[in-house]
């Protein structure tokens, strides 16, 4: 067995995503229909919008109403960016 340190799979193409997760998750509030925009029951497809915005470092608002399922992707603020504007506002002279 060879180990082999600078192999690059060729590319075949892969396959594309299926939803795209770029506009789903840029941070605007969407309105997903089930048949229309996802095909599984909403609280699955939910569970998969959580997976994937943790899987690109954001949180995910989601609510689920009949067949749709709205959705509002964030990125959550680091507990160091918290104490920063804290501190900032404590500057602040009144």
């Amino acid at each position: 067995m060879k180990e082999l340190n600078h192999y690059r799979f060729p590319n075949k193409g892969g396959s594309k995503a299926k939803y795209d997760w770029d506009t789903i998750l840029n941070g605007k509030t969407w309105e997903l229909v089930q048949g229309e925009d996802y095909k599984p029951e909403p609280r699955t497809f939910v569970a998969h919008v959580h997976g994937t915005a943790k899987r690109k470092g954001l949180k995910v608002h989601t609510h689920i109403d009949g067949k749709s399922i709205i959705v509002r992707a964030y990125k959550e603020k680091k507990q160091d960016d918290m104490q920063h504007q804290t501190m900032d506002a404590s500057r602040i002279s009144v």
